[in-house]
Protein backbone atom coordinates (compact mmCIF):
# COMPACT_ATOMS: atom_id res chain seq x y z
CA UNK A 1 0.00 0.00 0.00
CA UNK A 2 0.96 3.31 -0.91
CA UNK A 3 2.21 6.04 1.66
CA UNK A 4 -1.07 8.24 0.14
CA UNK A 5 -3.28 5.04 1.19
CA UNK A 6 -2.09 4.33 4.55
CA UNK A 7 -2.29 7.80 5.27
CA UNK A 8 -5.94 7.67 3.78
CA UNK A 9 -6.55 4.88 5.76
CA UNK A 10 -5.28 5.73 9.21
CA UNK A 11 -7.59 9.16 8.51
CA UNK A 12 -10.33 7.36 7.79
CA UNK A 13 -9.77 4.73 11.25
CA UNK A 14 -9.57 8.10 13.27
CA UNK A 15 -12.41 9.30 12.26
CA UNK A 16 -14.35 5.91 12.66
CA UNK A 17 -13.06 6.13 16.48
CA UNK A 18 -13.18 9.86 17.08
CA UNK A 19 -16.44 8.80 19.04
CA UNK A 20 -15.02 6.72 21.31
CA UNK A 21 -12.11 8.64 22.19
CA UNK A 22 -14.52 11.79 23.13
CA UNK A 23 -16.50 9.06 25.57
CA UNK A 24 -13.45 7.99 27.30
CA UNK A 25 -12.16 11.20 27.56
CA UNK A 26 -15.42 11.98 29.61
CA UNK A 27 -15.62 8.83 32.26
CA UNK A 28 -17.79 11.56 34.91
CA UNK A 29 -19.85 12.82 32.41
CA UNK A 30 -20.73 9.69 30.67
CA UNK A 31 -20.81 7.44 33.96
CA UNK A 32 -23.32 10.03 35.08
CA UNK A 33 -25.63 9.60 32.04
CA UNK A 34 -25.19 6.14 32.19
CA UNK A 35 -26.45 6.25 35.49
CA UNK A 36 -29.50 8.74 34.62
CA UNK A 37 -30.32 6.32 32.15
CA UNK A 38 -30.54 3.55 34.24
CA UNK A 39 -32.35 5.33 37.01
CA UNK A 40 -34.99 6.41 34.67
CA UNK A 41 -35.73 2.62 33.62
CA UNK A 42 -36.26 1.54 36.99
CA UNK A 43 -38.74 4.36 37.97
CA UNK A 44 -42.41 3.04 38.29
CA UNK A 45 -44.01 2.84 34.99
CA UNK A 46 -47.04 4.80 36.68
CA UNK A 47 -44.65 7.98 36.94
CA UNK A 48 -45.41 10.59 34.41
CA UNK A 49 -42.69 10.78 31.47
CA UNK A 50 -41.56 14.03 32.25
CA UNK A 51 -41.04 13.34 36.04
CA UNK A 52 -39.49 10.34 35.32
CA UNK A 53 -37.11 12.40 33.06
CA UNK A 54 -36.46 15.01 35.61
CA UNK A 55 -35.87 12.35 38.34
CA UNK A 56 -33.04 10.66 36.07
CA UNK A 57 -31.73 14.17 34.96
CA UNK A 58 -31.34 15.02 38.55
CA UNK A 59 -29.69 11.90 39.12
CA UNK A 60 -27.34 13.02 36.36
CA UNK A 61 -26.10 16.35 37.42
CA UNK A 62 -25.84 15.07 41.75
CA UNK A 63 -23.48 12.31 40.50
CA UNK A 64 -21.59 14.23 37.81
CA UNK A 65 -21.13 16.69 40.83
CA UNK A 66 -19.76 13.87 43.46
CA UNK A 67 -17.14 12.79 40.21
CA UNK A 68 -16.10 16.26 39.36
CA UNK A 69 -15.31 16.89 43.11
CA UNK A 70 -13.03 14.45 43.52
CA UNK A 71 -10.98 15.03 40.43
CA UNK A 72 -10.77 18.45 41.54
CA UNK A 73 -9.78 17.49 44.95
CA UNK A 74 -6.70 15.35 42.94
CA UNK A 75 -6.32 17.51 40.03
CA UNK A 76 -2.82 19.22 39.70
CA UNK A 77 -1.22 21.92 37.60
CA UNK A 78 -0.08 18.81 35.42
CA UNK A 79 -3.24 16.83 35.13
CA UNK A 80 -5.39 19.58 34.32
CA UNK A 81 -2.89 20.73 31.49
CA UNK A 82 -2.77 16.68 30.38
CA UNK A 83 -6.41 16.85 30.20
CA UNK A 84 -6.29 19.69 28.13
CA UNK A 85 -4.73 17.81 25.75
CA UNK A 86 -6.84 14.62 25.82
CA UNK A 87 -10.47 16.94 25.79
CA UNK A 88 -9.50 18.86 22.98
CA UNK A 89 -11.09 16.56 20.34
CA UNK A 90 -14.56 17.42 20.45
CA UNK A 91 -14.49 19.84 23.32
CA UNK A 92 -17.08 22.28 21.46
CA UNK A 93 -19.13 19.96 20.24
CA UNK A 94 -19.58 18.57 24.21
CA UNK A 95 -19.98 21.71 25.67
CA UNK A 96 -22.91 22.82 22.96
CA UNK A 97 -24.27 19.10 23.73
CA UNK A 98 -24.22 19.64 27.81
CA UNK A 99 -26.27 23.28 27.51
CA UNK A 100 -28.83 21.70 25.50
CA UNK A 101 -28.92 18.70 27.89
CA UNK A 102 -29.45 21.23 30.60
CA UNK A 103 -31.59 23.78 28.50
CA UNK A 104 -34.30 20.77 27.13
CA UNK A 105 -34.22 20.15 31.13
CA UNK A 106 -36.14 23.63 31.91
CA UNK A 107 -38.56 22.88 28.97
CA UNK A 108 -39.63 19.39 31.24
CA UNK A 109 -39.80 21.88 34.19
CA UNK A 110 -42.10 24.09 32.64
CA UNK A 111 -43.93 20.73 31.08
CA UNK A 112 -44.25 19.52 35.03
CA UNK A 113 -45.39 22.73 36.38
CA UNK A 114 -48.27 22.99 33.98
CA UNK A 115 -49.50 19.09 35.05
CA UNK A 116 -49.31 20.41 38.76
CA UNK A 117 -52.46 22.54 38.80
CA UNK A 118 -54.24 18.87 38.82
CA UNK A 119 -52.74 17.71 41.73
CA UNK A 120 -53.27 18.10 45.28
CA UNK A 121 -51.91 17.06 48.67
CA UNK A 122 -48.18 14.97 48.79
CA UNK A 123 -48.09 14.81 45.31
CA UNK A 124 -48.16 18.15 44.32
CA UNK A 125 -45.77 19.30 47.23
CA UNK A 126 -43.50 16.63 45.71
CA UNK A 127 -43.86 17.62 41.62
CA UNK A 128 -42.72 21.31 42.74
CA UNK A 129 -40.30 20.48 45.07
CA UNK A 130 -38.76 18.15 41.96
CA UNK A 131 -39.22 20.82 39.54
CA UNK A 132 -36.82 23.60 42.10
CA UNK A 133 -34.32 20.69 42.58
CA UNK A 134 -34.06 20.33 38.69
CA UNK A 135 -33.61 24.33 38.18
CA UNK A 136 -31.10 24.54 40.63
CA UNK A 137 -29.33 21.64 39.71
CA UNK A 138 -29.78 22.25 35.80
CA UNK A 139 -27.89 26.11 36.57
CA UNK A 140 -25.54 24.27 38.82
CA UNK A 141 -24.29 22.10 35.96
CA UNK A 142 -24.59 24.40 33.18
CA UNK A 143 -21.77 26.68 34.92
CA UNK A 144 -19.79 23.85 36.10
CA UNK A 145 -19.48 22.75 32.35
CA UNK A 146 -17.96 26.26 31.60
CA UNK A 147 -16.20 26.08 34.40
CA UNK A 148 -14.49 23.01 32.90
CA UNK A 149 -14.19 24.12 29.48
CA UNK A 150 -12.40 27.78 30.73
CA UNK A 151 -10.18 25.61 32.17
CA UNK A 152 -8.67 23.21 29.43
CA UNK A 153 -9.30 26.19 26.66
CA UNK A 154 -7.25 28.11 29.52
CA UNK A 155 -4.08 25.94 29.25
CA UNK A 156 -4.71 24.26 25.20
CA UNK A 157 -3.78 27.79 24.34
CA UNK A 158 -0.96 28.29 27.23
CA UNK A 159 0.33 25.64 25.41
CA UNK A 160 0.13 26.08 22.44
CA UNK A 161 0.70 29.95 21.99
CA UNK A 162 4.42 30.06 23.64
CA UNK A 163 4.67 33.63 21.97
CA UNK A 164 2.23 35.25 23.93
CA UNK A 165 3.41 37.35 26.80
CA UNK A 166 2.63 35.64 30.13
CA UNK A 167 -0.54 37.95 30.94
CA UNK A 168 -2.22 36.88 27.63
CA UNK A 169 -0.93 33.25 27.40
CA UNK A 170 -4.06 30.93 27.99
CA UNK A 171 -6.54 33.62 27.35
CA UNK A 172 -7.29 34.54 31.21
CA UNK A 173 -5.23 36.59 32.99
CA UNK A 174 -5.60 35.59 36.43
CA UNK A 175 -4.15 38.35 39.40
CA UNK A 176 -1.30 37.20 41.25
CA UNK A 177 -2.47 33.59 40.09
CA UNK A 178 0.58 32.10 37.92
CA UNK A 179 -0.61 28.98 37.35
CA UNK A 180 -4.41 28.52 37.87
CA UNK A 181 -6.42 25.95 39.77
CA UNK A 182 -10.06 24.59 38.79
CA UNK A 183 -11.35 26.41 41.97
CA UNK A 184 -10.04 29.64 40.07
CA UNK A 185 -12.21 28.40 36.93
CA UNK A 186 -14.86 28.08 39.34
CA UNK A 187 -15.01 30.94 40.54
CA UNK A 188 -14.87 32.74 36.76
CA UNK A 189 -17.43 30.61 35.59
CA UNK A 190 -20.55 31.01 38.74
CA UNK A 191 -19.53 34.72 38.72
CA UNK A 192 -20.50 34.99 34.95
CA UNK A 193 -23.29 32.98 35.95
CA UNK A 194 -24.46 35.35 38.72
CA UNK A 195 -23.84 38.76 37.96
CA UNK A 196 -22.74 38.68 33.98
CA UNK A 197 -19.47 39.89 34.74
CA UNK A 198 -15.61 38.39 35.02
CA UNK A 199 -14.94 40.00 38.16
CA UNK A 200 -11.11 40.92 38.52
CA UNK A 201 -9.92 38.39 35.97
CA UNK A 202 -9.40 39.83 32.46
CA UNK A 203 -9.71 38.11 29.36
CA UNK A 204 -6.86 37.80 27.03
CA UNK A 205 -7.59 36.13 23.50
CA UNK A 206 -10.17 36.46 21.02
CA UNK A 207 -11.07 33.06 21.22
CA UNK A 208 -11.77 33.48 25.19
CA UNK A 209 -13.79 36.28 24.63
CA UNK A 210 -15.97 34.67 22.28
CA UNK A 211 -16.81 32.41 25.03
CA UNK A 212 -17.28 34.42 27.83
CA UNK A 213 -19.68 36.69 25.34
CA UNK A 214 -21.53 33.42 24.60
CA UNK A 215 -21.69 32.23 28.22
CA UNK A 216 -23.06 35.80 29.41
CA UNK A 217 -25.92 35.66 26.85
CA UNK A 218 -26.77 32.11 27.75
CA UNK A 219 -26.74 32.90 31.65
CA UNK A 220 -28.42 36.10 30.81
CA UNK A 221 -31.45 33.89 29.60
CA UNK A 222 -30.85 31.04 32.06
CA UNK A 223 -31.31 33.33 34.79
CA UNK A 224 -34.18 35.56 33.03
CA UNK A 225 -36.28 31.56 32.68
CA UNK A 226 -35.21 30.40 36.31
CA UNK A 227 -37.24 33.98 37.33
CA UNK A 228 -40.26 33.31 35.41
CA UNK A 229 -40.46 29.54 36.62
CA UNK A 230 -40.33 30.75 40.36
CA UNK A 231 -42.53 32.81 39.89
CA UNK A 232 -44.86 30.34 38.56
CA UNK A 233 -44.03 27.70 41.35
CA UNK A 234 -44.98 30.45 43.73
CA UNK A 235 -48.60 30.70 42.18
CA UNK A 236 -48.59 27.32 42.14
CA UNK A 237 -48.13 27.51 46.12
CA UNK A 238 -51.00 29.94 46.97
Amino acid sequence: MSRLGLSKTRRRASAILAPFRIVRARPQLFLSLALGVFVGLLLPQAMQPVARALVAWNAVALCYFVLVYLLIVGATHDTIRERAQILDEGRFVMLLLTTAIATASFGAVVVELGSVKSMEGWEKGAAIALTIITVLNSWLFLHLTFAFHYAHEFYFEEEHDPDEPPTARGGLHFPNTRMPQYIDFLYFSYVIGVAFQTADIETCSSQMRLMVATHGIVAFFYNTTILALMVNVASQLV
